[in-house]
Formats: structure tokens, sequence, C-alpha cells
């Protein structure tokens, strides 16, 4: 589904959906759910800096039946869009992806999610005694027998007298979810165009050789094609990854790759040469 239907076929959900698009307060680390027809989203944040670096969640709770979506969706819907450029004393550093599912249902191939999922944001915060305020705008697709996107803002003032106690076990459950770090037995050892300019060719180490599956997502500019093909020999996949288009942005282009073997999954963002 192009992204032209997409948002054509959500057009009434949105417009019935507008008075739940004003901005949510909180006095805590915690904004309070933002629903929508299928389901819900808020911010929860840790008001306490680490290193200079404030780590907080946008955690959306689907419900039966409906899915939304990783980096790249897949052949329909729209990968998640975080804005935090409004935020006060605070600059996006990260955002980081739960593992996803990666399959093909009616719609055709499906990235994404059919559980509650966590996405985990890392913010620098260059002042440390100053006052910081999380400010969100984020768009995300959800789809059942329709697809809508899903539009909500958050004001999220952070407070370090708040006590963290039911903040920082929801980040622990989320940080569990997402791909772990590469290490010898499990890691993306290149990346490179291929000889005719079509594909990108990655070699990944694996540590099973059954189930082995890969997705990709690229940063503005660069276009891929459907599909990443995964051959498997021994230790080793071979992942090849079709290239639509690649546009001069005037910075370095990137890409996402994700790895599956079996319940294990990494996850490596390369530059381009």
């Amino acid at each position: 589904m192009s992204s032209a239907s997409f948002l054509g076929r959500a057009l009434l959900p949105i417009l019935l959906a507008f008075p739940m698009l004003a901005p949510v307060r909180a006095e805590a680390a915690m904004a309070p759910w933002v629903a929508s027809e299928g389901g819900r989203m808020r911010l929860v944040a840790l008001s306490q800096p680490r290193n200079g670096t404030i780590t907080a969640l946008v955690q959306i709770e689907l419900k039966d039946g409906w899915k939304t979506y990783w980096r790249y969706p897949g052949d329909a819907g729209m990968a998640p869009e975080f804005d935090f450029s409004g935020s006060t004393n605070l600059r996006l550093k990260s955002i980081s992806y739960p593992v996803p599912d990666i399959g093909h249902d009616e719609a055709g191939r499906f990235v994404g999610y059919h559980q509650p999922v966590s996405f985990v944001v890392e913010l620098d915060k260059p002042g440390e005694a100053a006052p910081s305020v999380i400010d969100l705008k984020a768009l995300v697709g959800m789809c059942d027998a329709i697809c809508i996107p899903f539009m909500a803002e958050f004001k999220l003032p952070l407070d370090p007298a708040v006590p963290e106690g039911e903040e920082f076990s929801a980040l622990m459950l989320a940080q569990s979810a997402l791909p772990e770090k590469p290490r010898a037995d499990f890691a993306v050892r290149s990346l490179m165009k291929s000889s005719d300019g079509k594909s990108f060719v990655a070699e990944v180490t694996i540590p099973d050789e059954k189930d082995v599956q890969a997705e990709a997502a690229a940063s503005r500019g660069v276009s891929l094609g459907k599909d990443p093909v995964v051959t498997v020999d021994g230790r080793t996949a071979r992942v090849v990854i079709p290239i639509r288009r690649i546009e001069e942005t005037g910075t370095q282009h990137q890409i996402t790759l994700l790895v599956k073997a079996g319940k294990r999954a990494i996850e490596a963002t390369l530059a381009l040469d």
C-alpha cells in the first residue's frame, strides 16, 4: 500500500480523532495515556540524568487484532515519526526499537508489532541543573481492518525530586525487548554495494543457521527495494538488499540492518560510502 493510499484511507478516522490531538501535560515523569481507535500511547521518562542523558519511553498498547510498525513497515503501513525538537534543555540522541515481527499478512510483507511496544529514547541534557521539558509530537500507524495514523502530543516536565520506581521498572522491561549488542558469534562483518550497483550486500556472522530473517531501513535520500534476500552458509548469512535510488542529501547515508537468527536478534546502523 502506498503512503498516499494509506493516508487517504485514514482521513475520516483522523478527523474523528482530532479532539485527542491537544497537548497532554503531566507534573510527574509519566504522561497520561492518549487513546485512539486502535490503542493508546503515552510518554514516560526518568527525570534524573545519567551521564548527562535523560532516558524516556514512548509506550504503545494495542487493542486486540491491531498492529503497529518498525522503522520500515513493510509493504503497507507507516513507520513511526517522533519529533522532540520542541523540548527544553534536551536534544535527541537516539531512538531504539524493540525486535519486530517479520512476516506476511493480507497487505503483504509486514515488519512491526502485534503486542504492546516501548520505544527507548535517549536525550542529551546540556544544562544539568537547568529545568527540562520533553516535548514530543508523535505520529504512528495502527492497522486492523482499516489503517489509521495516530497523532498525539506530549509535554512532560522533568522533576528530579519525583521518585522513579514505576518508570525505572518500565525502562528495564523495555530494554530487555531491544536487539542485543553485536558480539563475536553474532555481528555484521561488512556492508558494501554490489558490483553492479543494484544492491547492498551484508555479511553477517550468525549463531544459528535456522530461521534467519533480515530487514533494513535507510536514512533520508536512500530508497530500498522490498524483501532482502538471505542465504546461509554455515555460520555466515549473506543479506542482499535491493536499491531503488540514492539521492544526494549533503549528509552521509546510513542503513540500519536488523538480523534475526532463531530467538536472537541484532541491529547495526552502518554508514554507506
